[in-house]
C-alpha cells in the first residue's frame, strides 16, 4: 500500500481556516462561480473533460485529515465523477432558487467532497458550467486556471485535436510554501518588520464604502471609536456586479506605465482614496489586500490556494497630489509583498497591540483583490455570494486581459451596506479613476465625489 504523504496548510489556507473557525456559518469555506456560453455544449463530453482536468490539476485531488489535532492535507492519485447532473431552468426565479439552495450547504471537505460541478441549461438559453469548490483547495485565481483548462480540454476533445499542456503541480508549489512558512529565521524577521511597520503610525479609521451616515458606524464614532464591530453572527452578505469600461482601464494602464507601478497597486490606492473622500477625507486607512501570490512561472500556471491577505496601512495626504501620494505608498507596499507567507493571525495580533484595539473590532472595511484573467470571448464568467462572510466588504476586480475591461464584484454585509451604497461607491470609484488618469498631478483635495 502506498504511503500517504501529509502536508500542513500553507499560509493562504490558514487564513481560510481562521475565517471558518470564528464563524458559526461553515459555508464561508465555499466559493461559487460559473462560466457560461451561448454556444452548444455536449455535456457528456464536458463530463469527460472535467474528469480529465481532475487528473491534470492536483489541487482538485487534495483531501484533508486530522493528525495530532491539526488539519493536514494529502493528494490522492485519481478520482472521477461517474455522473454530473444537468439541470434545465425555464425561469430566472427557478434558477436563482436552485443556486441559493446550493449556497446554503457547506461543502463537506473533511469527507472528501472538495468540488461539486453542475451543468445548467439556463433560463435565457445559455449553457453553464457551475462550480462549488472548497476555498482550501482553490482561490479565485486558481478557479480561473481550472475553467481555462476545462474549456481548452473540451475544445480539444470536440475538435479531435491534441490536448493542451496541463497546468503545473500545486504540490510542488505547496512544498516551497511550507519551507518558507516553517523557516524560523524568516518568521522572526517578518515579526519584527510588522512590529516596526505599525509602530509610530497613527491609529487608522474604519472607512466603509457605505459612507459615514450608516447608523451602526455613527454609534461607534459617538463612542470615540475608530474601528467597527466585527459581525460573526449577523454576517449576511449580498453580491453585486458592476463594470469598469475598457476606455477607463486603458487610461489606467497608460498611467501605470508612466508611474512604473502595477494596475493592482494603482487601483487599490484609488479605491482607498474614494473611500476616504466619501467618509469626509479620512487620512489613515487599513484595507485588507488579498495578494495573488503567484510570482514564479511555476506558480502563475498553477491552480490551488495561493492568495495572501495583508493589512496595508494607507496614508492619504490632502496637501499633496495623487501622484505624490502614490509614490510614497508604493515602496511600503513592495515591502509588504516580500512578507508573503507570514501568519495572518500573528499580523492581526501585532496590529491590535500597536493600537490597543479589541479583537472584536476591525479597521479594515475593504478586502481588495485584483485578478487579471483570460478567457475566450464567447464565455461569460460570474461569481456568486455564499451570503455569509466575516469581512465587511469584499471587492474583487476581474481584469479581462483579452477585452481590457473589469467585472467588479462586491460582496457586502447587508447589516451595514445596501445595494444603493454599493452603486454610489462604484460610480464615485470610476469617477475618481477618470479624474486621476486625466491629470496624475491633480491635488487630492480637488478630486470630486458625489456625497
Amino acid at each position: 500500500m502506498k504511503e500517504i504523504k501529509y502536508y500542513d496548510l500553507n499560509g493562504s489556507q490558514d487564513v481560510v481556516m481562521l475565517q471558518c473557525k470564528y464563524s458559526i456559518f461553515k459555508r464561508i469555506v465555499n466559493i461559487l462561480s460559473s462560466m457560461s456560453t451561448k454556444k452548444d455544449i455536449d455535456f457528456n463530453l464536458m463530463k469527460d473533460a472535467f474528469n480529465m482536468i481532475i487528473d491534470r490539476n492536483d489541487s482538485l485531488r487534495i483531501r484533508f485529515a486530522k493528525k495530532d489535532k491539526k488539519l493536514v492535507q494529502y493528494f490522492i492519485d485519481e478520482y472521477t465523477f461517474d455522473d454530473i447532473p444537468v439541470y434545465e431552468f425555464k425561469t430566472e426565479s427557478e434558477q436563482v432558487a436552485f443556486i441559493n439552495k446550493l449556497k446554503k450547504k457547506p461543502i463537506k471537505y473533511m469527507k472528501g467532497q472538495v468540488v461539486e460541478p453542475y451543468f445548467i441549461k439556463t433560463f435565457d438559453g445559455k449553457n453553464m458550467v457551475f462550480l462549488k469548490v472548497c476555498h482550501l483547495i482553490l482561490d479565485i485565481y486558481g478557479i480561473n486556471i481550472i475553467f481555462r483548462d476545462l474549456f481548452a480540454v473540451y475544445d480539444a476533445l470536440a475538435e479531435g485535436k491534441d490536448l493542451p499542456e496541463p497546468p503545473n503541480s500545486f504540490e510542488e508549489v505547496l512544498q516551497k510554501d511550507l519551507s518558507r512558512k516553517h523557516n524560523q529565521e524568516r518568521l522572526e524577521k517578518n515579526t519584527e518588520f510588522f512590529k516596526e511597520y505599525f509602530a509610530g503610525t497613527e491609529e487608522p479609521y474604519y472607512a466603509g464604502i457605505h459612507g459615514p451616515e450608516q447608523q451602526l458606524w455613527k454609534k461607534q464614532l459617538a463612542k470615540g471609536k475608530r474601528a467597527m464591530k466585527m459581525f460573526f453572527v449577523h454576517n449576511d452578505t449580498h453580491g453585486y456586479e458592476h463594470h469598469i469600461s475598457k476606455e477607463t482601464m486603458d487610461k489606467v494602464v497608460e498611467a501605470c506605465k508612466k508611474l512604473e507601478c502595477s494596475p493592482a497597486n494603482f487601483m487599490l490606492y484609488a479605491c482607498c482614496l474614494t473611500a476616504s473622500r466619501i467618509n469626509n477625507n479620512i487620512s489613515n486607512m487599513l484595507p485588507m489586500l488579498l495578494y495573488n501570490c503567484r510570482g514564479s512561472a511555476l506558480e502563475k500556471n498553477c491552480a490551488g490556494t495561493k492568495a495572501q491577505s495583508m493589512c496595508s496601512y494607507t496614508k492619504i495626504d490632502y496637501n499633496k497630489t495623487f501622484n505624490e501620494n502614490l509614490a510614497e505608498f508604493l515602496p511600503q507596499h513592495t515591502k509588504l509583498y516580500r512578507r508573503i507567507g507570514f501568519s495572518d493571525q500573528q499580523m492581526v495580533s501585532i496590529l491590535h497591540k500597536a493600537y490597543g484595539g479589541s479583537f472584536m473590532e476591525t479597521y479594515y472595511s475593504i478586502a481588495f483583490s485584483f485578478i487579471p484573467y483570460t478567457k475566450p470571448e464567447d464565455l461569460e464568467f460570474e461569481m456568486y455570494s455564499n451570503e455569509k462572510c466575516a469581512l465587511p466588504a469584499y471587492l474583487a476586480l476581474f481584469y479581462d486581459l483579452n477585452k481590457g475591461d473589469i467585472l467588479m464584484y462586491y460582496d457586502v454585509q447587508t447589516i451595514i451596506t445596501t445595494g444603493q451604497d454599493v452603486e454610489k461607491f462604484h460610480q464615485n470609484f470610476v469617477s475618481v479613476l477618470n479624474q486621476i488618469t486625466d491629470n496624475l498631478d491633480i491635488p487630492v483635495s480637488e478630486i470630486k465625489v458625489n456625497n
